[in-house]
């Protein structure tokens, strides 16, 4: 038992300085350290002083605890795939796609953020079958968790000689790397992060897929954060319901149809936008830049002004690599993508996030305090009917310029 005079492990003391990668509850050998959600749903270190050694391995693999290095950039480009299928169903150019397929080609597994419960929550996952990549794909806004399970799955596979792909916020990229210690810098281990603007609440996220099933009478069976049915430029976020016949009774209508709208008109996507719900730890991230990983990708928002040459329809990425391992594992895919150099300065005007936590929500204490008082959604979105930035409405109004433009192009040529 550890000698409380010498205090409680660091982890059990951060506080908000908590990005709830989970890394410390992987990492203790006692499995004394528990990840338990706050008042918001936010994963948190709970620590069992009964059971703690003091050894202090979960304080040595927190990405707050202690700094890092920072990231070098061995190249920046534009890409996308030249598969307009493959870009259509990724959130930005398919490059991760590309980079999944590659790695479960040679046998090994790739690691990232799908749904779960419903639709209520999300959790990070191992794909080990091509079946199964979907599940890993586009953006999903909301925090994910990324268990036990999965920190030693990933472990188990690199020390069988399978290749492991690791996705995730610059956070869940820090906290891994820093478990697997030697391991995270062996070959088979590609370690990919996001461009990322922050995590928002999962219990807003939970109120607002109830909310959405409430209206539309029954389940959700899927979601789109990032349908491109309205354009890359003005994203849509996307709904699909589910149709119960055991419940509604065989004579009862088909499920609802899709409920999709504008990024800018989806009030969670507003909140989110707007800074309101995330992680008190996202507006002070301590890993941006930091984090260790080989690539990183986002969106190349602001391509249309960075690189005006290039056609921009279906999405483009972004796509920084941080080191040789990174670089090489890009340039496997390159038969599959079409790309141009590009720059830090270049990508920075339209992803400001990717080196700068955002600011908050001038009334996120406010908000957060409904939220976690028990304010029902329809309430909320009363209260607070935020209007996205000034940058988000002009990239909608062009993304639906540039339908316009090619409908009536498409007209033409009919």
């Amino acid at each position: 038992m550890i000698d409380m005079s010498c205090g409680m492990p660091k982890i059990a003391k951060l506080g908000d300085a908590c990005c709830g990668c989970g890394a410390c509850a992987a990492r203790c050998p006692k499995g004394c350290v528990e990840m338990v959600p706050d008042a918001a749903g936010f994963l948190r270190p709970e620590v069992d002083t009964g059971a703690c050694i003091g050894c202090g391995g979960c304080d040595s693999v927190c990405p707050a605890i202690g700094g890092r290095p920072e990231d070098v950039v061995t190249s920046v480009c534009w890409a996308k795939s030249r598969d307009r299928e493959e870009r259509l169903a990724s959130s930005s150019g398919g490059i991760f796609a590309l980079l999944a397929h590659e790695v479960l080609r040679d046998g090994g597994v790739v690691v990232g953020a799908a749904w779960a419960s419903g639709f209520k929550v999300v959790r990070h996952v191992l794909v080990e079958d091509e079946d199964r990549l979907d599940e890993v794909m586009r953006s999903k806004y909301v925090q994910s968790s990324v268990g036990r399970e999965v920190y030693e799955g990933v472990r188990g596979a690199l020390r069988g000689g399978r290749r492991v792909l690791f996705a995730g916020t610059a956070c869940q990229v820090a906290g891994m790397r820093a478990y697997l210690g030697k391991l995270a810098d062996s070959e088979g281990f590609l370690a990919v992060d996001v461009i990322c603007h922050g995590a928002p609440s999962p219990l807003l996220w939970e109120k607002w897929a109830e909310h959405k099933e409430r209206v539309a009478h029954t389940a959700l069976r899927a979601v789109n954060m990032r349908s491109k049915t309205t354009g890359w430029l003005s994203y849509s976020a996307s709904y699909a319901y589910a149709y119960d016949a055991e419940k509604d009774g065989a004579s009862a209508s088909p499920a609802p149809e899709p409920d999709s709208c504008v990024f800018g008109e989806d009030w969670y996507m507003k909140a989110f936008l707007a800074n309101a719900c995330l992680r008190p730890s996202c507006y002070a991230c301590p890993a941006k830049r930091s984090c260790g990983s080989d690539i990183t990708l986002g969106d190349f928002w602001g391509i249309q002004s960075a690189h005006p040459e290039v056609d921009y329809e279906g999405g483009v990425s972004a796509v920084i690599c941080n080191t040789p391992k990174g670089a090489a594992a890009f340039e496997a895919v390159g038969p599959c993508v079409e790309s141009g150099e590009s720059s830090l300065e270049r990508i920075l005007p339209g992803n400001p996030s990717l080196v700068s936590p955002v600011a908050p929500y001038a009334k996120r204490g406010e908000f957060m305090r409904d939220l976690e008082g028990g304010v029902d959604i329809e309430e909320m979105m009363r209260r607070y009917d935020f209007r996205a930035p000034l940058a988000q409405r002009v990239r909608a109004k062009l993304g639906a310029v540039k339908r316009r433009v090619l409908g009536a192009a498409m007209a033409h040529h009919a």
